[in-house]
């Protein structure tokens, strides 16, 4: 998933604690030398796991919560960064998220008020960036009836982007084989099963974006709130626009699938039909059914190109009809011109997109022909 190190000699020794191997690894950071300071050593660098740590939040016996921290962070080692570059891989394949940015309001919702005393003014340091998060977690999961689990944040790089991932994890059944090759119980994480989990990426935070702050948002508003009031998301969105991230996340997918013409506009139709049944409606979409609806045969992939992070496809928004046509016609203007088709039109012939990319029109109508001839023979006649 991630391309983690790349070393052009092995004359190495580590200062630090350098880990790498599978591909969903994180590396931690560390100091690389070299044994002789004539080699050359080439790194690069795309994933880091700066901080993590993992505090409990405890449903006691007649339904509150308590808060359990930790006394210190996680040790960087191959396990923990394991763990962190799986729950950042789950949490990247998730498509049922809402992005948005942090409230204003400071007061009601201060998680950005600590990110902000941890990132730019280093006030705080991790633990207590997390100690405080913790706090507010824990007050605004005090009026749910959400259940506990261990909460694990990581502060990471990752492709040149700082990020803050929190997810609440709670533990599975499993079962280990002893050197005796009997099995034995055991309680393992479940790593793809959380339901609560958020990311701020700080980067664009920092430079005042729209969409830094996601959430999963889960079914029938599963999430219930709790979570997305914790981080203080607003995620207020706008459809037309979503619709139009919809339509460049399906261009995507009908362009990496290598899908013919007749295919990509019988692709794109059915999209336009589903999403307009929602419309007319009323009703938000949900990816994962408007997934097994337009591509039964292979949902999943479909779902891993509508969830990826560039995209910031927001669920559950109303398909906007104005943006609806884009999904079934093309259309473009200049001040001296306009021009619309239907994608049908270039699969009949009737329009042509030529090789020095310019456009021919056939079949034009007979109202259209005779307003031309007209005008090109008073051209003439004024000659």
């Amino acid at each position: 998933m991630f391309d983690i190190l790349y070393i052009n000699t092995v004359y190495l020794f580590l200062a630090g604690n350098i880990v790498w191997g599978e591909d969903d690894v994180f590396l931690t950071l560390g100091v690389v030398m070299a044994a002789n300071p004539e080699v050359e050593i080439q790194l690069e660098v795309k994933a880091l796991v700066l901080n993590a740590v993992v505090h409990d939040l405890l449903r006691m016996a007649g339904g509150a919560f308590s808060v359990e921290c930790s006394k210190a962070e996680l040790n960087i080692t191959a396990t923990t960064s394991k763990v962190v570059g799986r729950l950042v891989g789950e949490y990247a394949k998730r498509s049922g998220k809402a992005h948005g940015q942090f409230e204003a309001d400071e007061v009601n919702f201060p998680v950005q008020q600590f990110v902000r005393q941890f990132y730019e003014t280093k006030t705080i340091d991790f633990m207590g960036l997390t100690e405080a998060m913790m706090k507010t977690l824990h007050t605004r999961a005090s009026k749910t009836a959400a259940g506990g689990g261990h909460v694990v944040f990581a502060y990471i790089y990752h492709e040149g982007i700082y990020q803050l991932l929190v997810a609440i994890v709670t533990e599975e059944w499993g079962a280990a084989l002893g050197n005796d090759k009997d099995f034995a119980d055991t309680a393992i994480l479940d790593l793809k099963g959380f339901r609560f989990a958020g990311r701020i990426d700080l980067n664009e935070w920092q430079k005042g974006g729209d969409k830094y702050l996601s959430f999963l948002k889960g079914r029938s508003n599963e999430v219930s709130g709790y979570f997305k009031l914790f981080l203080g998301c607003d995620s207020s969105i706008t459809d037309s626009a979503e619709t139009r991230t919809l339509k460049a996340a399906l261009d995507i997918f009908a362009s990496e699938s290598g899908m013919e013409d007749k295919q990509r506009s019988d692709f794109f139709s059915k999209a336009y039909e589903i999403c307009s049944v929602l419309n007319k409606a009323g009703d938000p979409i949900d990816l994962q059914t408007f997934a097994n609806e337009l591509w039964p045969g292979n949902p999943p992939a479909l779902m891993q190109v509508m969830g990826r992070e560039e995209l910031k496809l927001s669920d559950g928004f109303v398909p906007d009809k104005r943006a609806l046509k884009a999904f079934v016609q093309f259309a473009g203007k200049t001040k001296a011109w306009e021009v619309k088709f239907a994608r049908k039109a270039m699969l009949d012939g009737d329009v042509v997109f030529n090789d020095d990319e310019s456009l021919t029109l056939y079949n034009l109508p007979a109202e259209l022909k005779e307003r031309l001839r007209k005008e090109i023979k008073d051209e003439e006649e004024d000659e």
